[in-house]
């Protein structure tokens, strides 16, 4: 025989399930990030700004697209990123590349499809990339 407590865990589970478009994904799971916030831009910036220290090239790159942008809840943030670099015209004494011009012709011309990992600790003023990967497109 179903008591009130029975009675209670249906009702919850209906009610969820009647909700459950609401929750598309479950707490600490990775959900769309919106490039336009300015918490995403900052980690994106950030991405970019150490693949360019880190670049041996003479010429500083800057993101042409953004394919994929999702974050994920933890002890922080985490913002996962896949995005299309272009090498531009501006050397790395630059300390802005978005508004330089790409380089439009071989062998200067390059394009790289990179996936970068962040992690951040806004409170705490902590980011860090922890993962960088890119190839050739």
């Amino acid at each position: 025989m179903a008591g009130p407590r029975s009675f209670l865990l249906l009702l919850l589970a209906l009610v969820f399930a009647v909700h459950a478009e609401r929750f598309p994904r479950l707490l600490g799971g990775l959900s769309e990030a919106n490039v336009n916030d300015e918490s995403v831009k900052r980690a994106l910036n950030f991405a970019l700004s150490e693949y360019n220290r880190a670049s041996n090239d003479k010429y500083g790159s800057r993101v042409f697209r953004v394919i994929e942008a999702k974050k994920q809840l933890v002890a922080g943030l985490k913002y996962v990123f896949e995005v299309e670099v272009s090498r531009t015209t501006c050397t790395k004494s630059a300390t802005d590349f978005s508004n330089c011009p790409d380089h439009k012709e071989p062998p200067l011309k390059k394009h790289y499809i990179c996936h970068f990992e962040v992690y951040t600790v806004p409170w705490m003023g902590k980011t860090s990339l922890l993962k960088q990967e890119c190839r050739d497109v």
